[in-house]
């Protein structure tokens, strides 16, 4: 079993009916750093974050980029990834007799590719997703085009991305959007006046946004 360091926190008042939010971090950070966003976003619910298996820089990573975007090495390395993630989370969800309760996923840039081939391998997975500042390797885009139908009423998604972003231009944050709402039915896109991360704005939308439903 892929085994990934991770941190478990429980709400003061939890039941068998309460979220976990899972979340996965961005490059050369570890699973301390979306504790904030976890803090905002998923302050009564069980939080459980997974620290990528890989060094990097000050920090941890979940897969190495030295691939071509569309490559088939790209295939490998993050497809690998993602399922790695999955059989942990399955697994951990047991072994602690969390399997009932419903999922929320969150990440940030890698942890957000890895959240966009989640949410298209296992599409009743969560409830809810947050996808900060990703994108989507076309192997997820092929296999959603491949695999899924249209309007599927859950999870309920919400894409965020840094119109000065460095990394992945808005285009990519506007095109991960637009495969996703191509087959989900609950989909939000915001982009934001910030690089390669995530504003207060971000979460008040977030918060917005559930509050709806």
């Amino acid at each position: 079993m892929m085994q990934y360091l991770y941190r478990l926190n429980y709400p003061q008042n939890w039941d068998k009916h309460t979220p976990i939010a899972i979340a996965l971090h961005g490059m050369g950070t570890n699973y301390n750093d979306l504790q904030p966003v976890l803090d905002q976003l998923a302050s009564d619910q069980i939080q459980l974050s997974l620290q990528g298996d890989q060094v990097f820089q000050d920090g941890y990573q979940f897969f190495n980029v030295n691939f071509e975007r569309g490559s088939k090495k790209e295939e490998t390395v993050i497809g690998t990834a993602i399922e790695n993630v999955y059989s942990f989370i399955q697994q951990l969800l047991t072994q602690k007799k969390l399997t009932a309760h419903p999922l929320h996923y969150l990440g940030f840039s890698q942890g957000a590719i890895i959240g966009s081939g989640l949410v298209v391998n296992y599409p009743k997975l969560f409830r809810q997703v947050e996808l900060f500042s990703g994108r989507l390797p076309l192997f997820v885009e092929q296999t959603a085009q491949a695999t899924l139908g249209t309007n599927l009423p859950s999870p309920q998604i919400f894409i965020s991305q840094g119109s000065l972003d460095p990394l992945f231009s808005p285009e990519i944050g506007r095109h991960v959007h637009e495969i996703i709402a191509a087959h989900f039915a609950n989909v939000h896109y915001h982009e934001y006046q910030v690089g390669h991360g995530i504003t207060p704005q971000t979460l008040a939308d977030v918060q917005k946004e559930n509050s709806v439903h």
